[in-house]
């Protein structure tokens, strides 16, 4: 009895085991060929179409601030032109890549 209830908490040890290692060993997929052309700079003309997004969203957002009044529309302000910043500084750093 005592064998077999090493047997048993054994199997399923291993069972437990192969079932946590699984998803770690698994083989990580090639990366496609569009993958790799999207490391290349963009055209210009794709930055410009992209900064005049990112000046309309802007515009967009802060129009929505002026309906509100005090502390709220001055964060509404500052969260829309945080986020325009944040766009220009990725559209920056795509282009140098």
């Amino acid at each position: 009895m005592k064998s077999t209830l090493k047997f048993a908490s054994a199997m399923l040890l291993m069972a437990s085991s192969a079932a946590f290692a699984a998803p770690q060993t698994a083989a990580q997929p090639a990366q496609p060929a569009h993958a790799k052309a999207a490391a290349v700079a963009p055209a210009k003309a794709d930055v410009k179409a992209e900064q005049r997004q990112i000046r309309s969203d802007e515009k967009t957002a802060l129009a929505a601030c002026k309906t509100m009044k005090g502390a709220q529309k001055s964060s509404c302000k500052k969260q829309a032109v945080a986020k325009a910043q944040g766009a220009r500084a990725h559209l920056k750093a795509s282009r140098h890549a």
